[in-house]
């Protein structure tokens, strides 16, 4: 698999969610990453020279990289920059720039990319914005995307990028066995939390949703025929929804855990590292992690699948949990965004907004750190002292940005030479 076959998918994906030609993506990362053989791209999976940002939680690769003075002189600093797991990553920090800006900016300037159906007219909003300094920066990338054919990448048929995602409430109301020790149905848990699933996933455009049990609980539907079911209708993923037991008397074992089918299953590992933190942060419960077993729902899905194991029905701690219905209603609540992570699907207006991702933050922009003022009034004063500047800025440190900071101190260097 080439390059362009690699990042092709995220930019479909993240691209059509976002508004931004797929093409424009896709041209970014040959150019900007060299067709993924520079330094950043193979060791961070950086194509887009992502710095790291204040607002940034995940790892980190640092290298030199060349920045310049007023005057146009080059110099090397050490940066940090965003490491991602995949071009994923990647692509969705890019996506989020020019869907939200700068972050630093009351405004969008990359709003005029958005929406565009010309790649052409993209290629030089991108440049307009500011993104680039390079004057030959369009026409390069309205050159690969003309080279590879890239533009096929932008042409949307009817529903190809509808979502179709299939549900589960494991067992049925009156299985056997699955039940808790004072009779409380493990399918009357699992099945609030789906129906609220599907009432969240509402929230999301071009998605469509199947239910693969029996939605009135009367019936335990054969694992086969749940699976047959999903496989004919062509889901793009499915998720079974259980709460486990252990001897099926009163105990004090506790957690959730999540389920994929034994082997290697990228998409579907995926999806149950997402799901299963939201999860954990919803039940409140213990992390029993990421697992592997062979389970009929995850083994004879053709599509990623996965099983999620909310709570022990049998522990008087998880008990509490699986009776509150708040929680089941958040459970669901959790699935749908999982999803909608999963895929990189924005809520409908007027829907409630989900959390945004991290903004890549200005660090010149930033103020300077309380625990840096002090030095730099010392240096400063000593400056003006030796005549090295002929006004004091003392007296603008407290007020001072990174960036101010950082001329004044290229400027001291420069003139004590």
């Amino acid at each position: 698999m080439n390059f362009i076959e690699r990042l092709a998918p995220f930019a479909v994906q993240l691209g059509q969610a976002s508004g931004v030609l797929p093409s424009l993506i896709i041209a970014q990362g040959v150019l900007e990453s060299a067709s993924g053989t520079s330094d950043l791209a193979v060791k961070a999976n950086n194509l887009f020279g992502i710095k790291e940002g204040s607002g940034w939680t995940g790892a980190v690769y640092a290298k030199s990289t060349t920045e310049y003075r007023a005057n146009g002189t080059p110099y090397q600093v050490k940066a940090n920059f965003r490491k991602y797991p995949s071009y994923e990553g990647a692509v969705k920090d890019l996506c989020y720039k020019y869907t939200h800006g700068t972050g630093w900016e009351s405004h969008n300037r990359y709003a005029a990319v958005l929406n565009q159906t010309d790649y052409k007219k993209a290629a030089h909003a991108v440049f307009a914005a500011g993104y680039a300094t390079d004057p030959k920066y369009p026409e390069k990338l309205i050159a690969i995307i003309e080279q590879y054919n890239l533009a096929k990448y932008d042409k949307v048929k009817e529903n190809a990028n509808m979502v179709k995602v299939a549900l589960d409430a494991g067992h049925g109301i009156n299985t056997p066995g699955k039940r808790t020790p004072d009779g409380e149905r493990e399918w009357s848990f699992n099945s609030k939390v789906i129906a609220a699933a599907i009432k969240y996933l509402k929230d999301y455009p071009n998605v469509e949703v199947l239910r693969l049990d029996d939605p009135t609980g009367k019936t335990d539907v054969p694992l086969a025929t749940r699976t047959n079911k999903a496989n004919k209708w062509k889901a793009d993923i499915l998720i079974s929804m259980h709460h486990n037991a252990n001897t099926g008397k009163w105990g004090s074992w506790t957690g959730t855990e999540t389920y994929t089918y034994t082997g290697s299953w990228k998409n579907a590992e995926r999806l149950a590292a997402i799901v299963q933190k939201k999860m954990v942060a919803v039940y409140g419960l213990r992390d029993r992690g990421l697992k592997k077993a062979n389970f009929h729902m995850t083994r004879e899905s053709a599509m990623p699948a996965i099983l999620i194991e909310g709570g022990y029905m049998d522990s008087t701690i998880d008990i509490v949990k699986l009776r509150d219905d708040k929680i089941l209603d958040a459970a669901g609540k959790a699935i749908a965004e999982s999803v909608a992570e999963y895929f990189g699907l924005k809520k409908k207006p007027g829907a409630t907004a989900a959390e945004p991702p991290e903004k890549e933050v200005d660090e010149m922009a930033q103020p300077l750190p309380n625990t840096q003022k002090a030095d730099m009034k010392g240096l400063l004063a000593k400056a003006y002292k030796e005549k090295v500047f002929s006004e004091d800025h003392t007296s603008k440190v407290d007020t001072m940005t990174r960036g101010q900071a950082l001329d004044l101190l290229i400027s001291y260097v420069a003139r004590t030479k």
